[in-house]
C-alpha cells in the first residue's frame, strides 16, 4: 500500500443503544405519571413511611418522571444528530485522524500520530470485532459493523499496521 496518499473510510456509529435507552426512558417516565396519579397505598410506603409521608410521594414521582421526560427529549435529540450522520477515519501520512461522533450530542474528533501508536489489538466479540488502538495520545475503539464493508475492516487493519511500522 501506498503511505504517500491517504486512505479514508465511512464509519457510521449505531444509535441502536440510544433507541433502548429511549425505550427504557418513556416506559419509566409513564410508569412514573402514572404512580404520580393514583393515590398512594401505605403498604406500598412502608420502609419509607418513618422518613417521607404518603402525601409526599405524588411530588417525588412527579420529579421522577420530569427526569425521564428530559432524558427521553435528550436521546430524542441524540438519535436524530447520529441517525443522519456519516463520519470518517482517515489513515494520513503522518497520523490517523479519527472523526466519529460519539453516542453523545459532542462531536469527538482524534488524531493519533503513528509514532505514538502503542499497540494494536483486535477481539472478537460474538460475531464481529473490534479494534482497541492503544497509544500516548488517546485509546481509541473502533467496531468493525461500523464500517461500510467487512473489506474495508480488513483494509484498515492492514494499513494501520503498515503505516504505523513505516
Amino acid at each position: 500500500m501506498n503511505n504517500e496518499s491517504p486512505l479514508r473510510f465511512k464509519y457510521k456509529v449505531s444509535v441502536r443503544g440510544l433507541v433502548v435507552a429511549m425505550a427504557f426512558a418513556i416506559a419509566f417516565a409513564a410508569m412514573m405519571v402514572h404512580f404520580a396519579q393514583t393515590p398512594v397505598e401505605p403498604h406500598l410506603t412502608g420502609t419509607l413511611a418513618g422518613t417521607i409521608p404518603p402525601s409526599a410521594m405524588p411530588t417525588i414521582y412527579w420529579g421522577f418522571a420530569a427526569f425521564f421526560i428530559i432524558a427521553t427529549i435528550y436521546l430524542l435529540f441524540a438519535i436524530v444528530k447520529h441517525s443522519n450522520s456519516v463520519n470518517y477515519i482517515e489513515l494520513g501520512t503522518k497520523s490517523a485522524l479519527v472523526q466519529i461522533k460519539s453516542p453523545s450530542m459532542s462531536m469527538s474528533q482524534v488524531t493519533i500520530p503513528y509514532q505514538s501508536i502503542r499497540t494494536i489489538q483486535v477481539n472478537d466479540i460474538q460475531k464481529h470485532q473490534t479494534v482497541v488502538v492503544s497509544s500516548s495520545v488517546n485509546d481509541l475503539v473502533l467496531d468493525s459493523r461500523c464500517f461500510s464493508t467487512p473489506s474495508d475492516f480488513t483494509t484498515f487493519l492492514s494499513a494501520l499496521e503498515q503505516r504505523r511500522h513505516d
